[in-house]
């Protein structure tokens, strides 16, 4: 699932790239246009106030015409450009999350609300997970601050081969990472939780001679008719957190599975 857009900046952006992509000679092209039709009204334009002959006076124009949109093609692609590489540079800033290069929270609870939305309206199943580092303290007092930076970022990487290209891996705080499941019912939600967990325990990383590893506690939600917003699904996945931390670490805990539509006796498990 994609980072959101910013409707705002959309429209220049779109006129941005088009310019950026006709490239030097198709926009001198395009500015060519216009010229011709300013160099026709210049030579009518001479020969009444002047009285010279018509042809030389457009030949001259046209002349002009066929130098100057080269020579502003190439400056206003080049400002272009430039501009385009700030759009980009400010919309990974506004989005990802500058240690681990994955999607931040603001940009995660967006996205997460809208898919919530979709599931309730069209009655889908959809789950959340918290990742939490057990310990991890512990690891930046012993090694540094550089090593628990990158063991992190060692447990995004592995944490992001156990999803789904539409999946939204996010760095919720501090060690703790968020997993949106779209389409995944209370028992994918669980399969793909303990895969994370298994993943990270089996991660070793090599570090200045030493060799460092953690273990991930995870709290597990899935969308049910209790769930009147985003915040109560997030608030139960955190409170399974909490027991998988309370078990001892290193274990997946889930939230009690709700029915996910109103008047069902039992939960609907569609795997």
């Amino acid at each position: 699932m994609h980072a959101p857009s910013f409707p705002e900046r959309a429209r220049p952006q779109r006129l941005s790239r088009l310019l950026t992509t006709l490239g030097p000679w198709r926009l001198s092209l395009l500015l060519l246009l216009p010229s011709v039709a300013l160099s026709e009204a210049l030579g009518v334009a001479v020969q009444a106030l002047m009285g010279v002959d018509y042809t030389p006076s457009l030949l001259v124009a046209a002349g002009l015409c066929g130098v100057l949109p080269p020579l502003l093609a190439l400056p206003l692609l080049q400002h272009l450009q430039r501009l385009e590489r700030q759009n980009l540079a400010l919309e990974v800033r506004a989005t990802r999350d500058e240690l681990t290069g994955v999607l931040n929270r603001d940009c995660f609870l967006q996205l997460a609300e809208r898919e919530f939305a979709r599931s309730r309206r069209y009655d889908a199943d959809c789950a959340v997970l918290l990742v939490d580092a057990d310990r991890f303290r512990n690891i930046n007092d012993r090694y540094g601050r550089s090593c628990g930076d990158a063991l992190l970022r060692a447990i995004v990487h592995a944490s992001s081969r156990q999803l789904r290209s539409p999946d939204v891996l996010a760095r919720f705080s501090g060690e703790a990472l968020s997993v949106l499941l779209p389409q995944t019912d209370p028992l994918g939600a669980l399969d793909v939780a303990e895969r994370i967990r298994e993943t990270v325990a089996e991660l070793q990383m090599a570090w200045k001679g030493a060799t460092v590893g953690t273990t991930v506690s995870v709290g597990v939600a899935s969308l049910g008719v209790g769930h009147a917003g985003l915040e109560s699904l997030l608030g139960d996945a955190d409170g399974a957190l909490h027991a998988a931390k309370e078990a001892g670490r290193n274990c997946v805990r889930a939230a009690p599975i709700q029915p996910r539509r109103s008047g069902e006796a039992y939960p609907v498990i569609s795997k």
